[in-house]
């Protein structure tokens, strides 16, 4: 089986301490079937971010905790990835502000990429990559999004769905962790997308193509819109046939897997993927429930949470998978 260099040491992440839960809707909007649309969402509860508090705000408490359990990851981190599609600014990227805050070295690679539920896929790939190239031993891949400052306030299906949070993750050398890595190995990535889908689930205003400038034409719209039907069908269709794929790459069947962690998007998407997996509700872990869709974080969040109340012995073997916006979706068939 084939191997990308790098383990992932470590995840800490961080919730705004706002919870706004399903009765919480009902009490403020009582024409909303919220007992139907919680059936589809699977989420009762999720945190919110306050006004004046980004998603670079809770990616740097995330940090914080992370660099509090291991003080000598301070020096040795040499690159910082950042996920977000919630920037404090245009520019420059939450990187370097991360880098600022954290008061590491200047010698640090530091970028942001823009991706949804995907992305922290592409990030592990990519930190990866730059340790198998040499140029980095010690990656600090990080996800932050407050999707909940994009969406309308009548948008029930999708104040519903979504929950604000941040993730920050260790990708290094296993030798270096002090305690057993999360994931010992990456043993294969598959990703794609397909741009003919990117007017199923975004933000149509307030880009460069219709500025903030044009607020006053009457097409004007910088809230998330989302074809719920559609990106289930993703999920149904393209999400399924990879998951499958790269489980036949490396001559496996679904039920040799021992836990997956698949994109909390939405109660019905899981249950539509376990089915067809044909796998039992033991091997998807979820907290959907009481987290909401967290969109880049998710699958950290999901995997930080199995780990703190379930063990698995190591060799276990783990799948990944997130998918979402672009359309763009990603998997990883790791070991434990």
């Amino acid at each position: 089986m084939k191997q990308f260099p790098g383990s992932l040491l470590d995840i800490e992440y961080h919730l705004p301490d706002q919870v706004v839960t399903n009765i919480d809707f009902q009490a403020s909007f009582p024409d909303w079937r919220v007992e139907q649309t919680e059936k589809r969402t699977g989420v009762f509860e999720r945190r919110i971010a306050r006004p004046d508090e980004t998603a670079y705000d809770l990616a740097l408490i995330a940090a914080k905790k992370l660099f509090e359990k291991t003080p000598s990851l301070k020096d040795k981190v040499d690159a910082i990835i950042f996920c977000t599609q919630s920037p404090d600014y245009v520019m420059p990227s939450n990187a370097f502000l991360l880098q600022r805050d954290l008061g590491l070295q200047n010698n640090v690679l530091a970028f942001d990429y823009n991706l949804a539920c995907s992305g922290y896929i592409y990030g592990l790939l990519m930190a990866s990559s730059f340790i198998k190239t040499g140029i980095a031993k010690n990656v600090l891949l990080v996800t932050a999004d407050t999707y909940s400052k994009y969406i309308a306030d009548s948008d029930r299906s999708t104040r519903m769905l979504f929950g604000d949070g941040a993730s920050a993750s260790w990708i290094g050398f296993a030798n270096q962790c002090e305690t057993q890595p999360m994931i010992a190995s990456f043993d294969d990535f598959k990703c794609a997308s397909d741009g003919k889908g990117w007017d199923k689930f975004f933000i149509k205003s307030g880009g460069g193509r219709q500025p903030v400038s044009d607020n006053a034409e009457a097409d004007y719209n910088d809230k998330i819109f989302m074809n719920g039907l559609q990106v289930l069908n993703l999920v149904n269709d393209r999400v399924i046939k990879q998951l499958f794929e790269l489980l036949r790459k490396n001559e496996l069947e679904a039920e040799q897997i021992d836990q997956f962690f698949l994109h909390q998007a939405s109660g019905l998407a899981l249950d539509s993927l376990r089915k067809k997996l044909k796998v039992g509700a033991d091997k998807v872990f979820s907290n959907l429930g009481t987290v909401g869709n967290t969109v880049s974080s998710s699958i950290p969040i999901l995997i930080k949470d199995y780990f703190s109340q379930a063990s698995l012995p190591q060799g276990s073997r783990l799948f990944l998978c997130g998918f979402g916006v672009g359309y763009s979706w990603g998997s990883l068939l790791a070991t434990k």
